[in-house]
């Protein structure tokens, strides 16, 4: 029989839409799971079984990190954004969300210049975090599945798509017309918003992309350099490491 996985620290996002989980192998980020941010998929969690000291957790969703710390007691950190060492210009500091904070955090520390950092997930956020560490704010957009959802649900005939990259923007069928709407839209927003941030920011830029859409989107989008996927979990790791008292 194997000898069982021994990991030192879990991290956990938990998502709007999804719980991920995982940890880091030298510089690489290995992927324990993926669960819907529902409580009834919470059961499916079990982390205990690889003898684990620490979980590392930022979460959006207040009673997803209630029931988790509940889960798994005396073992997670949930990291607030207070704790992310970043100088916060947001008028509103306990508003700005830890996720947004932490993945402009690992931007940070990870490519150590300005950086417009784009998360596309359930909804679609732009930051600037700049080399001196200030988080100057952003833009918050509905995300891509946004879009489609809504469609579906809002009028009486229009059906629920698959969204995937398309390459012509005429449509055939009224599938096919929406994909592209969505599609091209999200592109040229994403893209439109990026060039004015930069405008904005009057200094030079990396624009890294995060989030689970941008396998669909960052690749099709000029304005984006890298697509970073755990750009998050690195911010994470970075806070471990900055903080001695975790």
């Amino acid at each position: 029989m194997g000898k069982m996985l021994k990991i030192k620290q879990i991290y956990i996002n938990a998502g709007n839409s999804r719980i991920t989980a995982g940890y880091f192998r030298g510089k690489r980020f290995i992927y324990l799971g993926r669960w819907k941010s529902c409580t009834a998929e919470l059961k499916k969690i079990e982390l205990n079984k690889f003898g684990c000291e620490k979980i590392i957790m930022a979460s959006v969703v207040p009673e997803i990190s209630k029931l988790l710390k509940k889960k798994f007691p005396e073992k997670v950190f949930e990291v607030k954004n207070k704790d992310v060492p970043v100088l916060n210009l947001y008028k509103n500091k306990e508003l700005a969300g830890v996720d947004r904070l932490l993945a402009c955090f690992g931007a940070l520390r990870k490519y150590k210049k300005n950086c417009v950092v784009v998360d596309l997930g359930t909804a679609t956020t732009l930051n600037l975090i700049t080399k001196r560490g200030e988080f100057k704010g952003g833009i918050i957009a509905p995300g891509a599945g946004f879009f489609s959802n809504y469609l579906f649900e809002k009028t009486a005939r229009l059906p629920r798509i698959a969204l995937y990259g398309v390459k012509r923007a005429l449509g055939k069928s009224t599938e096919e017309c929406i994909r592209a709407g969505i599609y091209f839209g999200n592109i040229e927003m994403i893209g439109g918003l990026i060039r004015r941030i930069k405008k904005e920011a009057g200094e030079s830029v990396l624009t890294v992309a995060t989030g689970g859409w941008g396998t669909v989107f960052a690749g099709a989008i000029k304005e984006i350099d890298k697509y970073d996927p755990e750009l998050i979990f690195y911010g994470m790791k970075e806070l471990l490491g900055h903080e001695k008292n975790l």
